[in-house]
């Protein structure tokens, strides 16, 4: 059984649509789907119709952020109610901070003496949830970064003059959320993020799992990562976190994620993670 657990589509801010996603899993013999675009659901049920034509499990995932005292942290909900209206509503509120970020951000950049208005951004996003790499994407056709990574490492990466954080609320209380949802609340790739200190406090706020197998994380951090998981009950998932083939990201379903991880999240199934 071949599973990727962490993709994302044009929802956000990948570069294939829900469908063309699926249709690649296929022809890459995976056999298990999450996609998890961030703070949209809005890919799910094209991806859905998609993965029954191709006999793929999808199993229906969103990328939640959190901020806590200025780290970036992303918690993975996977098995989300996409009719639930209070993770409807959380969307909602979580897409307004995007675009009040991307909008701050185009700010500093007019500032700083950069032709770029916020409509730059909404033409590259269109109706896709507004992140960072859509600011990046207009500056390069603006013709004011060679790169989207140079517009990251210039200008909008964390620590560069138009870097803005994240207007969001903290992981424990993310994960909460999550639970309260129904949903399985997984620690997104933490060899990247390291937040290895905020584990404990956590599980202890419901966390179910860890992104152990994520594609950037080294050989020796899958194994500590998967250990740790263990070590603490919870699930060890992974993915490529794919958002296209023209982006820095290994091929979809690249990833091995142990049978025995991927059969267990399927089995929590919707609203099995309530409690």
């Amino acid at each position: 059984m071949r599973a990727d657990l962490h993709v994302h589509s044009t929802a956000s801010d990948g570069t294939l649509s829900p469908s063309e996603l699926v249709e690649l899993a296929s022809r890459n013999g995976v056999d298990v789907l999450a996609i998890a675009d961030h703070d949209s659901v809005e890919g799910i049920a094209e991806a859905r119709n998609a993965a029954a034509r191709a006999d793929i499990t999808l199993i229906p995932a969103v990328e939640f952020s959190a901020n806590d005292d200025g780290r970036d942290i992303h918690i993975l909900a996977y098995h989300v109610d996409t009719g639930d209206p209070e993770l409807l509503a959380l969307l909602e509120r979580a897409r307004d901070a995007r675009e009040v970020r991307a909008q701050a951000m185009v700010w500093c950049l007019q500032d700083a003496g950069l032709d770029l208005d916020l409509a730059d951004v909404r033409a590259i996003s269109g109706e896709a949830a507004m992140g960072r790499s859509h600011v990046a994407k207009a500056l390069v056709a603006r013709g004011h970064a060679t790169t989207v990574a140079d517009a990251f490492s210039r200008l909008i990466g964390r620590g560069r003059p138009c870097y803005i954080a994240k207007d969001a609320a903290t992981s424990h209380e993310v994960v909460a959320t999550i639970r309260r949802l129904g949903a399985v609340p997984v620690l997104a790739h933490p060899g990247i993020t390291r937040v290895d200190d905020l584990l404990g406090d956590l599980v202890a706020s419901g966390l179910l799992g860890i992104e152990a197998y994520h594609a950037d994380h080294s050989a020796e951090q899958r194994a500590r990562y998967a250990a740790l998981a263990e070590e603490l009950g919870l699930l060890a998932t992974g993915g490529t976190d794919y958002h296209g083939p023209e982006a820095l990201n290994p091929e979809l379903g690249a990833v091995d994620v142990p049978n025995d991880q991927v059969s267990r999240l399927i089995a929590l199934g919707p609203k099995a993670a309530r409690g």
